[in-house]
């Protein structure tokens, strides 16, 4: 049997049919809207963290930002250091790439790497190190209790690193097997064509072969590896539970006798990236039934006055997933992909690029690209409706909040900032540059950055299924790296 209605609920549409009313148009209490399209929301206000309130000086050349927080008996603690480490020499390379995972696998100060590794394992800590062309960092993630100790241990390792050959041999095996594996995709293939037909030759891009990881030594790693945690100048980010006056005071002694030298000779600057900038299409044959598909066009570096624009402009094309005009238009009209979507670089150091991206049947790749190419110029020609514009707007503002979704991210984040030299006002700032952006500015940003003439299209697939796309030009297999 079905059990009885309950006799204190009432049967909302016949207790106003009498009066002739919909029950869909009236609340049920006073002052609740009837309908939920009806709501009406508060204007969203965020106001970013700002870095000054985080901000510490330890000694000259280093500072950092402490954001504490005690919810989980947890540190996060990272430290950069601006120094510039780049192979003067392309057989240099295969070592160089081995020299960030070296310093903290090979272990040193007197412990063996097998030490190291029971120590950390049995407090459940983490040390990392990494190398690259601008920054060298090291990183520690353990519970609080232990925060002290593991500070000790990271600057033995650290500071005097052995460069054990039985952990090098299981590096450079890992090295060859990466290498040998490179290909095994077809979006790395897409990646390595992407870089090769949009960069011009830079020693920043080197690739380095299986020989050449074979033969690397430890002496060759322990070169290359001098003076990349040096004290010139040094900023840290630190984050979980932990006490800021305190943690002054700890990272000021900590501090004190990091005496690492940098190397004796200067260390040459890195040159800019550059771009190749020969528009045009450019395959690599590979026998797959979905094309793989990049469009590439040099963008700005950062700071510029066309970033936020084109932001916004990029969201409204391809960026804002189903609002976004090529997603409607290639996936939900014409079931052409999956996925196809548009990106703006935000780079500091070098021009950034902008993207147009898809996956197609390679059967549909014209037709495909023609459509994006139809939404490119529909855009920059008649620009956004009022609806687009404050949709990109909002989406991008109420994302904002997403970048300091943890008290590690927002420490790492006005720590990288520092070394870029962002204003502390930048994301307060994002916010008026955002909804400063107009229509005039989209259209003249989507035929700017997104010109199909400037554009360099790389595509992996199969040669004989793309006749209609002639004239293109095939990038053999074996040419995409960097020597």
């Amino acid at each position: 049997m079905l059990p009885k209605k309950s006799s204190h609920v009432k049967h909302v549409p016949d207790m106003y049919a009498a009066a002739g009313e919909s029950s869909s148009s009236i609340s049920v209490q006073d002052g609740l809207p009837s309908h939920y399209s009806k709501i009406v929301f508060p204007e969203y206000k965020y106001v970013a963290p700002y870095p000054k309130d985080y901000r510490v000086e330890i000694a000259d050349g280093i500072t950092g930002y402490i954001v504490s927080d005690s919810s989980l008996p947890l540190v996060d603690f990272t430290v950069y250091f601006e120094e510039t480490n780049l192979p003067q020499v392309l057989k240099d390379e295969a070592a160089f790439e081995m020299v960030g995972s070296m310093i903290r696998r090979g272990s040193g100060g007197g412990i063996s790497p097998h030490v190291l590794e029971d120590s950390l394992e049995f407090v459940s800590a983490s040390i990392s190190t990494s190398v690259g062309t601008f920054l060298s960092a090291f990183d520690i993630n353990c519970l609080s209790k232990d925060f002290p100790s593991m500070l000790e241990l990271s600057k033995k390792v650290l500071m005097d690193p052995s460069f054990d050959k039985n952990q090098l041999e299981i590096v450079k095996a890992n090295y060859v097997t990466s290498y040998e594996r490179r290909y095994e995709t077809p979006a790395k293939v897409l990646a390595a064509l992407k870089s090769k037909v949009n960069y011009a030759p830079n020693p920043r891009l080197w690739d380095a072969n299986a020989a050449e990881y074979k033969a690397v030594t430890a002496a060759d790693v322990k070169r290359l590896a001098k003076g990349v945690f040096s004290s010139k100048r040094i900023v840290f980010a630190l984050a979980g539970d932990v006490d800021k006056d305190s943690m002054v005071v700890a990272l000021k002694k900590f501090f004190a006798d990091w005496n690492i030298a940098a190397p004796k000779a200067e260390k040459s600057k890195p040159a800019p990236l550059a771009f190749v900038r020969k528009p045009g299409v450019y395959v690599v044959d590979k026998d797959i039934t979905q094309a793989n598909i990049t469009m590439n066009q040099p963008f700005v570096k950062r700071p510029h006055p066309d970033y936020y624009p084109t932001a916004v402009a990029s969201f409204i094309l391809g960026g804002g997933s189903f609002s976004s005009r090529l997603m409607n238009r290639v996936r939900s009209d014409e079931g052409l992909a999956y996925s196809v979507y548009s990106t703006v670089g935000n780079d500091y150091r070098d021009t950034a690029m902008t993207t147009i991206a898809l996956q197609t049947k390679v059967e549909t790749v014209d037709f495909a690209l023609k459509l994006i190419f139809e939404e490119v110029e529909k855009l920059a020609k008649d620009g956004p409706t009022p609806e687009e514009l404050s949709q990109a707007k909002k989406s991008l503002i109420e994302s904002l909040p997403s970048l300091f979704d943890s008290p590690s991210s927002t420490a790492s984040i006005f720590a990288k900032g520092e070394l870029l030299g962002k204003s502390d006002n930048h994301y307060i700032d994002y916010v008026t540059e955002i909804n400063a952006v107009t229509a005039e500015q989209v259209q003249a940003m989507i035929a700017k950055y997104f010109d199909k003439e400037k554009m360099t299209i790389s595509i992996v697939g199969p040669v004989a299924m793309f006749d209609s796309l002639k004239p293109f030009t095939v990038i053999p297999l074996d040419s995409l790296e960097f020597r």
